[in-house]
This record gives structure tokens, sequence and C-alpha cells, in this order.
């Protein structure tokens, strides 16, 4: 087991996020049915039914994707939600112990995982509606922070300290591996891992830390960073480009795997903390203290937008040209995109 060795600052709402986990242990603000009494570490506590506007605007969102008309959404005590009308209304999944949830991921409609502290991995096959644990380790104390789901039987989880987990049979057996050299040590924590560039990997994390896999995650090479501070996402530009953002706004697009970086204009000075591309390839990113930048240009520049409410967000998804739905600290909000630089 990796040894810790400093404080966990890299789960998808940065530093702020471990204040936030210790107070979300202490509170649940959710209103809907469900037991007030704290059940047994042990117990999955998640259990099907609308969850009530006011409860989805309380809660703290690390993460969500689409899984073809449906958006999923993860985050604080266990909470894994559903929506069918692009945010207008959520349900709750069911099968989910009450822990922190920081990414989620699919690989088709049907079949995708999620991950979250206490090494948490769960798996669905029904588009979200039901999670069923494949993994739990608090022992290890190595929160989970990245998933990516190639196809229903193979899938990558990172996390803290290097945690690298791999499987190849549904989430059956999950194997640890080192991405380093034998002997050599590197407990830098991996904050995502994402697909680009037709069949590439890449994974980012702290202290500049980027790796790229041409071969579906066989083999794995550290590309020299454009920047030395941590990373927490990425993003596929394009047919062929690699984003990376992270850190007092620090944001870079490859074209050649990581052989070369450039800045992208206009993305600083507040941290990046996770994006989307729309179907035009306007890239949304967004992060702390409220920040929301667009760019119409593959993310070569960025103009500021201003969000409806000032929160820290973790990731945006297009919902149509002109509007997009946030995710962080404050549930949801639309994004009116029409502000924006055309």
């Amino acid at each position: 087991m990796r040894k810790p060795q400093r404080l966990i600052v890299a789960s998808l709402l940065g530093a702020t996020v471990l204040a936030m986990a210790v107070q979300s242990n202490a509170q649940d603000p959710q209103v809907d049915a469900e037991p007030t009494a704290a059940a047994p570490a042990a117990a999955p506590l998640s259990a099907a039914g609308p969850v009530a506007r006011s409860t989805v605007d309380r809660l703290l969102l690390n993460d969500a994707t689409r899984t073809g008309k449906r958006i999923v959404a993860v985050g604080e005590h266990g909470y894994a939600i559903t929506s069918d009308d692009d945010g207008a209304s959520w349900q709750r999944a069911v099968g989910l112990r009450r822990t922190m949830l920081t990414s989620v991921r699919f690989a088709d409609d049907q079949h995708g995982w999620l991950v979250g502290h206490d090494g948490l991995i769960a798996a669905t096959t029904d588009g979200g509606s039901t999670w069923k644990e494949q993994r739990f380790s608090p022992a290890d104390e190595e929160p989970l922070l990245g998933v990516f789901a190639r196809d229903a039987s193979n899938a990558i989880a990172v996390g803290a300290y290097g945690l690298y987990l791999e499987t190849s049979d549904g989430g059956a057996t999950w194997t640890d591996r080192a991405l380093v050299a034998e002997g050599e040590e590197d407990d830098r924590h991996l904050n995502a891992v994402t697909a680009f560039g037709g069949g590439k990997l890449a994974i980012v994390g702290e202290s500049g830390l980027v790796k790229i896999s041409a071969d579906n995650g066989a083999t794995w090479t550290a590309a020299t960073p454009p920047y030395e501070g941590s990373y927490f996402g990425a993003l596929a530009i394009g047919t062929d480009a690699l984003m990376i953002y992270g850190l007092r706004g620090q944001a870079f697009v490859t074209a050649d795997a990581g052989a070369t970086w450039t800045a992208a204009e206009g993305s600083g000075p507040v941290t990046l903390l996770g994006g989307g591309v729309a179907a035009d390839g306007s890239v949304t990113l967004v992060g702390s203290a409220g920040s929301v930048r667009i760019s119409r240009d593959a993310g070569k520049t960025f103009a500021p937008l201003a969000p409806a409410k000032i929160a820290a967000y973790s990731t945006a998804l297009p919902l149509d040209p002109t509007h997009a739905l946030l995710f962080g600290e404050a549930g949801t909000s639309v994004l009116d995109l029409a502000g924006a630089a055309k």
C-alpha cells in the first residue's frame, strides 16, 4: 500500500473538497426519503426516487457525463443522480453507500463505472439507474479520482498516490498496476484519465504529471509537461488534439500526443477543474470562484462568461448551441453562452 505523505488536494473541486468532505460526513443535506441516522459503513444507502430541486441545489456534484440522452452526475453522500430531460428533473440511483463519489464514465448507453473515496468502484448495466459495488477499500486511504470506460469489459481507474487499477472482465477483478519503473518512487496523485486522438489515452495529475498511451493503456510514456503545477482534467479536442488544464488557469493543447504544447490564451488565472466540448467544437472550461470560459477556436483562445451563480464548478455539459449545464458545489445551473465572443 502506498503510504500517505501529504494532504490530498486533487479531488475535482481542488483544495476546498477536503473541508467539504469533512462537513458532508457530518451533515447530509438531502431531504428525500432516506434514514437520517448514520448507517453502517457496509450498508448501501441509496434508494431510487425523485430528488427534490432544493436537494440538488445543496449537493456537491463532482462530475457528470452523458450516456445516450441521459445525464448522470455524481457527488457527495453517495449521490448518483440521473436526468432524462437535460437537468429539469433528477432521479437518484440505487445501490451506493454514503461516500464521496468523484468521477463517472460510460462505455456505451448502458455500461459504465463510477469511482470515489475509500477506493470505491461501482458499475452499472442499465444506464446509471442501479449500481453494483465492485471494490471498496477504506483501509488503504487512497481515494479514486478518475475513471475511463473503453467498453463493457475494459476500464481504468486512477487516484491518489499513483493508484492505477484496470479491469478486463467487466470489473469482476481489478488489478493494481504501477506506471513507473520497478524501484522508482512515484506517489503523485493521478487526477483524470481520458481518451483522445483515435485510440490514445492520457492521464494527468499532480506536479506536472502527464502520461500518454498509444495502445489502450498497455504501455504509458511520460510527456514533458508544459507547466509543473497540477492538472485536474483533460479533454479531447477535434480529431487528434488533447487539452489539459489545472492550477492557476493553466491550459494547453497538443496535436502531437504531448511532444509539443500550445498555451491557451485567456484561460487563467483561476484554477480550472472541468469542462466539455460541444457538437460545434466549442470548448467550455469551468473552475473555482465561478470561473467559466469558452473557446470557439479549438482551445486557442478563451473568453470569460458570467454564470448565473458564483460557485466552484466541477464540469460543464453542452445542452444546445447556446446553453450548457454546469455542475459543482451548488448542484446544477444552466449557463447562457450568448455572451461569449463569437
